[in-house]
């Protein structure tokens, strides 16, 4: 039932209630026999008026309020509390998303792969270590995005957005390989990245995403996001293995351990031993990182382990397609959806807000529990850091997705009860206009229920004095 209509509905039960306590006070005062009312004295209280009916008002307020700060845009949007609706537009209309896209991908992740889930990053070998000497070790990637060097992990503990969020420490690695024994690796470390397809980029995606380091090179065994430096802007490597390999070897360099040649690029051979490894933190942490700071890279690697896990094949095709698939498997409403990469950054991708919110509602669940703990907060962390704020702080949290023309966020307001809600919206508005108007949409939902007190909504019988 739409807004407006329940609105109409509870008032007509709100005249009944006051029809029925009215001819209720009468009864009680004719049994009671004659007396005499103090003037101004209610016969019934306000406080009788059930809360849905300030809410229905409430709700078409706040459904006038969206109406008139969407307008202008291609846009859809939902509110509701506990699956009870409260505004809605629009929400089965098909729209670029986003990054608010990472709901879906990181839900279908939490689905095929579990929660507690890692993803590990092998050291290999023909055979294993004699004498403090392996021939070639083998750097065999688990399709783990958050693998970086000690530096990189200093500099994100700089970055506000990205501050306290989970990594994976190479040097780490590094550790468990002289632990294991190695001093002498005369053939050097080969990189094998063969889990994934090796298409780094889309071709339907902007170059800009490359050369403005919206994205690193996709790849199975990446370090430090594919990017050979961050500042002062970021430098994609053009092979993420190789690279990956390179830094494993100037960690153990550090460490004493002779190498005797280059990185190449190489699959581990058949039968080979396992030398170290080290693994990602579980995959429900791995989703809070790629949500709270709308991680690209992790979003697309995430895509490619899925359609490896349904279909053997460790690529975006064969993940977009399952994620699809899964999403409707949950009773999530997939019509009208198009889904191409795993990030948002394709404007191939077309969303609904019934979609968004259905898969965002799963974060009630405990095992996509991952979905709301790894959200944006208000003023405090991730993508939303910087943004809303005010006496908004720590009450909205959401998944923002940014683009130039595309702006969305899904998420919660809390009002003293919690709002759920979906918001996307198209046009001709510039990325930082997009982010004003998300979160003027944020500010609107906060004024819930903006109504007026329930003895003011539904008026006051009249006492009359008995002679």
């Amino acid at each position: 039932m739409s807004p407006t209509r329940t609105f109409a509905v509870l008032l007509m039960i709100a005249a009944l209630v006051c029809g029925v306590l009215a001819i209720r006070s009468t009864d009680s005062a004719k049994a009671a026999g004659p007396s005499i009312a103090t003037p101004g004295a209610p016969a019934w209280s306000a406080r009788r008026v059930p809360q849905p009916i300030v809410d229905a008002v409430g709700a078409q307020r706040l459904q006038t309020a969206l109406d008139a700060t969407a307008a202008g845009t291609d846009s859809c949007f939902l509110v509701d509390e506990g699956g009870a609706p409260l505004a809605s537009h629009n929400g089965d209309t098909a729209l670029v998303p986003a990054s608010t896209q990472k709901l879906l991908t990181a839900s279908t992740a939490l689905a095929v792969l579990g929660p507690e889930t890692t993803l590990d990053t092998r050291v290999m070998a023909a055979q294993a270590p004699e004498g403090g000497t392996v021939d070639r070790l083998f750097l065999v990637g688990g399709g783990d995005p958050l693998l970086v060097t000690p530096d990189v992990q200093a500099l994100r503990d700089e970055i506000p957005e990205l501050r306290g969020s989970p990594t994976t420490s190479l040097a780490a690695l590094a550790d468990a390989i002289v632990a294991a024994g190695v001093k002498r690796i005369p053939k050097g470390i080969a990189a094998d990245d063969s889990r994934y397809e090796a298409l780094r980029y889309l071709p339907t995606w902007k170059e800009s995403y490359r050369t403005e380091g919206q994205v690193g090179p996709i790849g199975a065994l990446t370090v430090n996001g594919g990017f050979s430096a961050l500042r002062p802007k970021p430098v994609p490597v053009d092979d993420p293995a190789v690279f990956a390999a390179e830094k494993l070897g100037e960690l153990l360099e550090e460490r004493g351990v002779d190498i005797g040649k280059s990185p190449t690029r190489e699959v581990a051979p058949p039968g080979a031993v396992e030398v170290a490894k080290v693994s990602s933190p579980p995959l429900a942490d791995v989703i809070g990182e790629e949500i709270s700071t709308s991680d690209n890279l992790g979003s697309e690697l995430l895509t490619r382990e899925i359609g490896l896990r349904t279909s053997q094949q460790g690529t975006t095709a064969a993940g977009t397609a399952a994620i699809l698939a899964k999403l409707g498997e949950l009773g999530v409403p997939t019509a009208n959806a198009a889904v191409v990469d795993g990030s948002g950054l394709d404007r191939g991708n077309r969303l609904t807000c019934n979609l968004l919110l259905g898969a965002f509602e799963l974060g009630s669940l405990p095992e996509y529990a991952a979905l709301w703990n790894g959200l944006a907060i208000a003023g405090q962390r991730g993508t939303l850091v910087d943004q809303i704020g005010g006496d908004l702080t720590g009450k909205v949290r959401g998944k923002t997705g940014s683009l130039d023309g595309v702006t969305g966020l899904v998420g919660i307001v809390d009002v003293g009860r919690p709002l759920r809600f979906a918001f996307l919206a198209n046009g001709g508005f510039t990325e930082q206009a997009g982010i004003a108007l998300r979160g003027r949409i944020a500010q609107a939902i906060a004024t819930f229920p903006d109504a007026p007190s329930a003895d003011e909504l539904v008026p006051q019988p009249v006492a009359t004095a008995q002679p």
